[in-house]
């Protein structure tokens, strides 16, 4: 790597110290499930998902909250039942998540199906920077790699994780192909630098930053503390945006990424009206896939009034 705020994914010693034996366990489990049969090892994650939802209270609370505010009109039961497939839907992904690493690259690439590619051809075809707009789904890192591995130089921004080895382990998975992983705490300069040199960017846009960072626009017709970057970020690189969503495909047991055209007109000169138009895109995005998202995330913690929603259990 040639910039020095880009993730380091070097191996170093310190990551061999005993208390991460475990660690480096359940990433030779991972290795192992790589090779398993998809049909057997997603059967395997289906049985667990009963459990996650009886002792993941925490999580399980959250995601209710997350879901029942979105989904009003949905009965009780339905809510469940799309809790319970979210659910089977992530442990399928965690089981899945060798993949990237010990499948053979061709392999590896054949296992995720891209509809609507088109359109990312038709954005390189103009010679601009592609932002690729991409909320928060289970499958979300390895049918990432599929942008750089099919030639397409990348960068992208994430949060480190707690766990030293974890966050080697994940962050040499995102570069396997080429291009950087920046932590958040870097900003946007090294992103519109790297833009600007011909990378194209892999942007999550639905977090909750808090109040600071934020403007209050609807997502699923809840306020919503969404940061305004994509559309001042997109006029500072001349990006085209590409919404996209990273699913997993029970079915036919492969990844699949579902691209919708570019947003456009985009941006304009009324930011609150272009926030609106990214969260609305998030919404067609997941309207058909709602059972793929991250709900158990704490997207709709800050209220416009200051204070905090509580995602704690009562």
């Amino acid at each position: 790597m040639t910039n020095d705020s880009a993730l380091n994914h070097k191996l170093s010693l310190s990551l061999f110290h005993p208390r991460y034996w475990l660690t480096w366990f359940s990433i030779a489990l991972l290795a192992l499930l790589a090779w398993f049969p998809v049909k057997l090892r997603d059967t395997l994650a289906a049985s667990l998902a009963g459990i996650v939802l009886r002792f993941s209270k925490k999580q399980c609370y959250a995601a209710r909250l997350n879901i029942g505010l979105c989904f009003p009109d949905l009965s009780e039961q339905q809510r469940e039942q799309m809790l319970l497939r979210s659910i089977c839907v992530g442990l399928k992904g965690f089981f899945a998540l060798g993949e990237p690493t010990f499948l053979p690259a061709k392999l590896f690439l054949n296992r995720i199906k891209a509809n609507g590619w088109e359109h990312v051809e038709a954005a390189r075809q103009s010679g601009k920077p592609i932002i690729f707009m991409i909320p928060h789904t289970w499958t979300i890192d390895a049918c990432g790699l599929y942008f750089s591995g099919m030639g397409l130089t990348m960068c992208t921004m994430m949060h480190s994780a707690r766990n030293a080895v974890y966050d080697w382990f994940l962050n040499r998975q995102r570069v396997r192909f080429g291009g950087k992983v920046y932590e958040r705490s870097a900003g946007l300069k090294p992103i519109i630098k790297d833009m600007r040199n011909g990378y194209n960017f892999f942007y999550l846009p639905d977090q909750d930053h808090g109040h600071d960072a934020s403007v209050f626009v609807p997502l699923f017709g809840v306020p919503k503390a969404t940061l305004p970057a994509l559309p001042k970020l997109t006029k500072l690189s001349g990006a085209i945006v590409l919404p996209v969503l990273a699913t997993y495909n029970e079915t036919t047991y492969q990844y699949e990424l579902q691209i919708r055209p570019a947003m456009a007109p985009y941006p304009t000169s009324d930011l609150m009206a272009d926030v609106q138009y990214m969260n609305t895109e998030i919404e067609m995005l997941l309207n058909n896939y709602p059972e793929q998202y991250m709900w158990f995330l704490k997207y709709f913690r800050s209220l416009p009034d200051g204070s905090k929603r509580s995602y704690k259990p009562e």
